[in-house]
């Protein structure tokens, strides 16, 4: 019998130490908390593999022995964002216990979710547990800056041995929320593709002391006004779809009406704006009905008396499954006008996966039990995740973000994530472990203890 409370305290001792060790990206630095991991896992009896995509840029993996089935990785990225101490209750990089909560960057993207993964990986190996198919544990470098040059896609690409890993529990989802009275979990199944990209005017340059009809400037900034209040048009994932009739079949009749006329290009945007739902709600699901396109950097000018001949902005595009680059950059033209040059930067495809599968159905099953009250919705992310890099490596691979979490009053996860006095509830870290637990006994064919 497995002691929880004993877990309690050992989990929160490891995600105390990882947050102590500082690994915001750039410029990551994980090797010193990948070396942390594996020594925790050769004391245990493991045979962790470390292996740097270059220097400080660390990642490790272990593996539990099982049965023929597929392997199920449990997967974790070890950098986080920078913080500005200065705006913190706790130091970021503290891993301090306060209030029922583990403080610093990190408690929620995502070393929780690593501290909990390897728990579960210790407890398997503690419990004697034989599973149906290999259990991997992996916690990896550089998610957060994008790219991902040092995690999972360096390693598919130079390590393809170390990586045979099929399905995939990672970040992006679990939080439960509510509609009214009834709540609802997430599994996240699918998210948006980037379609990172330029706008660049052109014009005559000059000195500041005689304007002209030909800037640059104005030229972009008439562009990007044309973004103020857009309206992309409506496109339906299957993930958004099953989310959506998910909630409609627990709501009373005229709103679930509503609720329905989402699913309706022509009627999506207007029945969104009816719906009496959380402001974070709305804005999140309008998100993932849309493309969308968010300016965030411009630059223009190297001198106040100087009218420069070229200005940039950059667009940090995200779109929805089904749709491409160059589906956006059309929509796009249509806001921005003729007088810009659109030019796509970095690119990854939008990803989804079927919600109709043992996993997922695995993953709802536990979570039944646990609160029957609360279904499991299928849930387009509207941001990414490391499997940005690996679907489009290994497109066969299925990929759940699921780390179960109950929101608390007033703290809710979103708003903490990447935010000041980043926090997660010890409570939350030891139901998260539970869960998960849980869920790969299940899925490995062993009834839960």
């Amino acid at each position: 019998m497995i002691n929880w409370e004993a877990v309690r305290a050992e989990v929160t001792r490891h995600l105390q130490a990882l947050i102590r060790i500082d690994t915001t990206n750039p410029p990551g630095n994980e090797s010193e908390a990948a070396r942390y991991l594996e020594g925790v896992l050769r004391r245990e009896g493991f045979e962790p593999l470390f292996v740097e995509s270059a220097p400080g840029r660390g990642n490790v993996l272990a593996r539990l022995a099982g049965g023929d089935g597929p392997p199920l990785m449990l997967l974790g990225h070890t950098d986080v964002v920078a913080a500005e101490p200065e705006h913190w209750t706790h130091p970021p990089f503290s891993g301090a216990l306060a209030d029922g909560c583990v403080w610093g960057r990190g408690a929620l993207d995502m070393k929780n979710m690593v501290a909990a993964n390897l728990m579960v990986l210790l407890l398997l190996q503690r419990e004697s547990v034989r599973l149906n198919r290999d259990i991997i544990f992996a916690a990896t470098a550089d998610e957060e800056a994008g790219k991902g040059n040092h995690g999972p896609g360096w390693i598919i690409d130079n390590r393809p041995d170390l990586w045979d890993a099929p399905l995939i529990i990672t970040e992006g989802g679990g939080s439960d929320f509510a509609v009214g009275e009834q709540r609802f979990y997430t599994c996240q199944t699918g998210q948006k593709g980037l379609c990172r990209l330029r706008l660049i005017a052109r014009g005559t340059p000059g000195h500041g002391s005689m304007p002209h009809g030909d800037s640059a400037i104005v030229k972009l900034s008439r562009a990007l006004a044309g973004l103020a209040g857009t309206a992309f048009p409506a496109h339906m994932s299957a993930s958004v779809r099953r989310f959506v009739e998910g909630i409609a079949s627990r709501r009373p009749a005229p709103e679930a009406a509503l609720w329905r006329q989402v699913l309706d290009p022509a009627t999506a945007d207007t029945a969104l704006c009816a719906l009496p739902i959380s402001s974070t709600l709305r804005r999140e699901l309008g998100a993932v009905l849309h493309n969308t396109a968010s300016p965030t950097m411009a630059e223009a000018g190297s001198k106040i008396n100087v009218i420069p001949g070229e200005a940039t902005a950059w667009i940090d595009g995200r779109l929805v499954p089904g749709q491409t680059p160059e589906n956006f950059v059309a929509e796009l033209r249509a806001f921005v006008g003729d007088e810009v040059a659109i030019e796509v930067d970095q690119c990854t495809p939008p990803l989804e996966a079927s919600s109709d599968t043992p996993l997922f159905r695995t993953i709802a099953a536990v979570m039944q039990k646990r609160e029957p009250d609360a279904p499991v919705l299928p849930y387009l992310m509207p941001a990414g995740t490391d499997a940005k890099h690996i679907v489009p490596r290994r497109p066969e691979t299925q990929i759940y973000g699921f780390m179960p979490y109950r929101q608390q009053p007033g703290e809710e996860e979103m708003e903490l994530i990447h935010g000041h006095d980043e926090r997660t509830s010890v409570e939350e870290l030891l139901f998260a472990t539970q869960v998960l637990y849980e869920i790969v006994c299940r899925f490995g064919g062993v009834e839960y203890r």
